[in-house]
């Protein structure tokens, strides 16, 4: 074999020669253990899988059937069949062996050359090709396989992958999901979703390149496999369909997809699998149906760490907005290692149901500009709400309205966390929300409000300059959507009508404090970065490697920039960005901030198990107390969680006064710094 390899003469027959052969040098260079499996009407030795060795694959038809396949994802069918493939007919056992170096196809110059747009697009920028080695490019072995009749009789289609040896020992143990679909598929210039298509088109031409179009019309059928933990077994194969997805991060080679489960497929959708690990329901409970996911390759933070997204979401799970869980996984298409991609869930009217209980039929949600989910007629309701940007807010009969109409903390938590991120794709892009058409009973979010979905965060914590906040860097997010190039836009305006409200203000700069001291002080922040760095880090060095981003110490400048951008905004929000728009209707400034200490005593000692929360967040008390800072202008909420064993014996202030001493739930003024303790009796 290695005189194959370095015989140019024969190097294009390699895969038949690969595929076919059965007399390869020594028997015992291949693996007899055989782990068989079927289709209807085609059975199999081996199942799909990582191997140690390689093995020969034995396909069995049912009486009277002659076999054909394919290795490069084609359908097989015997009027494709040829010596030269795509499909072959099948004579004799296939060897299965490590395809290390083997020339790339779906990866090829040709095809590579075909997935990114044109130079001169009137756009602007568009990536140069990268156009990999076939080192560059790891593969697993693609088996797609049919037995068919004289009489037209076919058996099921049997799609299999294999992996040998230790080519996948750089994932770590995340979940690697291949994807096997017909080239023509991603590849043909009228069809296929991959690639630019016919030379008249371009980024925004009426039609535009096909990796851009969207719809049902441009989902394609994939067989879709996800192998996990170390022995990398199947824990997961169906059909589904995808689709491209994404905004400008479409014109990368690396694109991300949108992965849909339906009964044309094989499964309507995916029931008690752990997909997401982190994915919960709105009572705390694992998420378990879904009706799709994407696969994302980071979008603005493509070629970075890929965790800006995942950081930014995972630090407001608390938060009264919808967030997207998400893991890393890594990616073969037709058996060529695509890299890393973030495994995350997907909003529609299904997820909606599945998180919520709101009844899918129920479900309005709007998003970017489009109606998503319901009928025409819906969004009436979106423009009544929208509307009160016209309005003056400072007057309470109009606020009160528009809280009918917007569960007014989701409204204030979802722009807070934007703010204080510095979002720079959003306030006119990426928003989403939904509502229940109908006052579904008994449901807190069946409540007919609308509610915010956050999604695609990663043009934030200044990825694109180094997360300072001076000069070109300025992170003023107020001042951006107050007086910036988008300040027209009507969710700028709603911003701008409310903040005339000073009940809105008030709880504004309350929930901002509240993110300060807890979701992103960097006590968490910091955490969480060294957690992801820890794990994408590896990832993407494949990453580099496959797509030719040598960028030599990126991946670190961009986690030390994370770090950076949160210990910077802090100075600025509380002295600066917060007092110059609210402190004329609140009071607030920054010589009037204060620290705030809570903790649970009983009998002098920590109570295990208390909790404290004050305003909208829960601090963390194992250490026996939590100290933070708020301003004394505005009192603050807080409300003792009584563990198992105890009772609620009332609250001890210094430096303040509690309204209410005696009950769970009380208002604190403040006279100076101020400790707060909840008091418990056994």
């Amino acid at each position: 074999m290695k005189n194959f390899k370095t015989a140019k003469s024969i190097c294009r027959f390699l895969p038949i020669l690969l595929f076919l052969l059965v007399s390869c040098g020594d028997q015992d260079e291949f693996s007899d253990n055989e782990n068989p499996g079927s289709v209807k009407g085609l059975a199999y030795s081996h199942k799909s899988g990582l191997y140690s060795q390689p093995f020969r694959l034995t396909l069995t038809p049912d009486d009277g059937h002659k076999i054909y396949y394919s290795t490069d994802g084609s359908v097989p069918s015997p009027s494709k069949a040829t010596a030269n493939g795509p499909v072959f007919e099948y004579k004799s056992s296939i060897i299965v062996q490590d395809r290390s170096g083997e020339p790339n196809v779906l990866s090829s110059y040709a095809n590579t050359e075909k997935m990114y747009g044109y130079v001169n697009d009137p756009r602007g920028f568009m990536p140069t090709p990268y156009f990999p080695s076939n080192k560059q490019v790891p593969k697993a072995t693609v088996i797609r396989a049919i037995a068919a009749g004289s009489d037209g009789s076919q058996s099921d289609m049997a799609t299999l992958v294999y992996f040998i040896k230790n080519n996948l020992d750089g994932y770590q143990n995340h979940p690697v999901i291949s994807l096997v679909t017909d080239p023509y598929n991603l590849l043909d210039e009228n069809y296929g979703i991959y690639v630019r298509g016919p030379s008249n088109r371009r980024w925004d031409s009426s039609p535009p390149y096909n990796f851009c179009m969207r719809g049902d019309e441009w989902e394609r059928e994939v067989s879709l496999m996800i192998f996990t933990g170390s022995s990398r077994s199947v824990t997961l194969s169906t059909g589904a369909g995808i689709r491209i997805r994404g905004g400008w991060s479409r014109d990368r080679g690396q694109k991300s997809f949108n992965v849909y489960f339906r009964q044309e497929y094989g499964m309507n959708n995916l029931q008690n699998y752990p997909l997401i690990p982190g994915a919960v329901k709105a009572g705390g409970l694992p998420v378990s149906v879904y009706k799709g996911f994407m696969l994302r390759n980071g979008g603005n933070d493509t070629e970075y760490t890929k965790f800006y997204d995942a950081l930014v979401q995972s630090l407001l799970t608390d938060r009264n907005f919808t967030v997207q869980a998400s893991i890393p996984c890594v990616v073969y298409i037709n058996g060529e290692y695509w890299g890393p991609y973030n495994l995350q869930e997907r909003y529609s009217d299904n997820h909606t149901e599945y998180k919520y209980g709101v009844d899918r039929n129920n479900v309005i949600s709007y998003d970017n500009g489009q109606l998503d989910d319901g009928d025409p007629a819906d969004e009436d309701s979106l423009w009544e709400m929208i509307n009160f940007r016209n309005k003056d807010m400072s007057i309470p009969a109009n606020y009160s309205a528009f809280c009918d109409l917007f569960d007014i903390q989701s409204f204030i938590d979802y722009w807070a966390a934007q703010i204080y991120v510095y979002n720079e794709d959003w306030p006119q892009n990426n928003y989403r929300l939904w509502r229940a058409r109908n006052v579904q009973s008994g449901n807190l979010y069946g409540d007919g409000k609308w509610r915010y979905q956050m999604f695609d965060t990663e043009m934030a914590l200044g990825i694109y300059s180094g997360g300072g906040l001076n000069g070109q860097a300025s992170r003023n997010a107020f001042d951006k959507i107050l007086n910036g190039e988008h300040k027209g836009h009507f969710n700028n305006q709603l911003f701008k009508a409310l903040i005339k409200n000073p009940d809105f203000c008030s709880q504004f700069v309350i929930t901002m404090m509240d993110l300060y001291n807890v979701n992103f002080h960097p006590d968490s922040c910091n955490k969480k970065i060294n957690e992801l760095s820890a794990v994408y880090k590896s990832l993407m060095e494949g990453y580099y490697e496959r797509w030719g981003k040598p960028w030599g110490t990126v991946f670190e400048n961009k986690t030390s920039d994370a770090k950076t951008y949160f210990q910077n905004i802090r100075s600025a929000m509380v002295n600066t960005y917060l007092p110059n728009n609210f402190g004329s209707l609140t009071g607030i400034s920054s010589a009037n901030l204060r620290d705030v200490t809570l903790s649970a005593k009983s009998g002098g000692a920590n109570v295990p198990g208390a909790s404290i929360k004050i305003n909208t967040t829960a601090p963390n008390l194992s250490s026996g107390s939590w100290t933070g800072k708020y301003y004394s202008a505005l009192p603050v909420t807080v409300t003792a969680n009584v563990p198992s064993g105890y009772q609620f014996s009332g609250w001890t202030v210094t430096g303040g006064a509690a309204v209410n001493p005696s009950e769970q739930t009380t208002v604190i003024n403040f006279t100076g710094n101020v400790t707060i303790t909840a008091n418990y009796a056994k």
